[in-house]
């Protein structure tokens, strides 16, 4: 969008990004929707502390995902499966999940806001999940404990997606489109 006023994209841009010495000029900036920029000195908001906790949140869980896919497909290969199709096919499901949350991960790390949202409901899904496991197994035991890191994992990420904070770190281009960084 142009600014009230009327005025060209690409001397918005400039006066946005900061590559006419105007508002802005060499650091990043919000536009007038108070949203991130990206200026000549790079991006905005990848860096951010909130960023990077994102990043390595979703990082440890498509390493477990992609540890649980193996783990099916072994006790596939070891005849432990009930069911060979249900073993290999929620093991698809962890890789479709690892490889979605990577993707994520890898876009927020290159300061992009599309990953947010798979991200977020991934954390939703398994907050639910590890409460359902936490309220009916005996306390102590490894799977509860192995829930209740879950858990803990996916509230302090969905926590830091959710605030906002994590979507203010990261910049958005002036014409709303995302920038590669």
């Amino acid at each position: 969008m142009f600014p009230p006023g009327g005025g060209t994209a690409a001397g918005y841009r400039d006066r946005v990004v900061g590559l006419s010495g105007g508002r802005g000029a060499g650091r990043p900036e919000d536009d007038e929707r108070g949203r991130r920029v990206v200026g000549p000195a790079g991006p905005a908001g990848a860096a951010a502390p909130v960023v990077r906790l994102v990043v390595a949140g979703l990082g440890v869980e498509v390493l477990v995902l992609a540890a649980v896919a193996v783990l099916y497909v072994l006790g596939t290969g070891r005849g432990e499966a009930a069911s060979t199709g249900l073993a290999l096919g929620s093991a698809a499901l962890a890789l479709a999940l690892a490889a979605l949350l990577g993707g994520s991960a890898v876009g927020m790390a290159r300061g992009r806001r599309r990953g947010r949202v798979p991200a977020l409901v991934w954390q939703v899904l398994q907050l639910l999940v590890a409460a359902q496991v936490v309220l009916q197994e005996n306390g102590g035991s490894r799977t509860w404990w192995a829930a209740l890191g879950v858990a803990a994992l996916a509230a302090v990420v969905g926590t830091a997606l959710a605030t906002g904070a994590a979507t203010r770190a990261l910049p958005v281009a002036p014409d709303g489109e995302e920038r590669l960084l």
